[in-house]
């Protein structure tokens, strides 16, 4: 039975937690937040054959759809490419309800990526940038 990617980079982050790289999210360039503004740590990861799914201790989600060429450890955590990247949590300091939960989404078609969300407070820059990883922890 062949073994996806995404069941790789999956079985490598288990391997590697609790000591996975723990900072602030890139995706293509976007931050999530100001650079070193957010302190997230993945505490749990699962998988379908080509869809990875992070759980981070703030209980934010990241899915990330046919992840490829990663790198995962205590000194870096990226993933270079990706078809899509989902980054989804609920807003800080509110209950965690349906109303609260705001999500970024990216979907590479071609050679480009397209990016919207559902945040209401802020319009985000979403200029995403391809030569970029999909996925980084900075």
């Amino acid at each position: 039975m062949l073994i996806t990617d995404a069941e790789k980079i999956s079985e490598e982050i288990q391997r590697s937690l609790p000591n996975v790289k723990c900072g602030t999210l890139r995706f293509w360039g976007v931050w999530f937040g100001r650079p070193n503004d957010n302190i997230h740590k993945i505490v749990s990861c699962e998988c379908k054959p080509d869809v990875l799914r992070l759980h981070f201790d703030g209980h934010e989600r990241l899915t990330v759809w046919f992840p490829r060429r990663s790198k995962v450890g205590a000194a870096a955590f990226r993933i270079e490419y990706a078809e899509r990247v989902l980054w989804e949590w609920f807003y800080y300091g509110r209950p965690k309800t349906d109303d609260n939960l705001f999500f970024y989404d990216f979907v590479k078609t071609g050679e480009a990526v397209s990016a919207s969300s559902n945040v209401n407070w802020y319009t985000p820059d979403l200029k995403t940038d391809l030569s970029m990883s999909a996925v980084e922890i900075l």
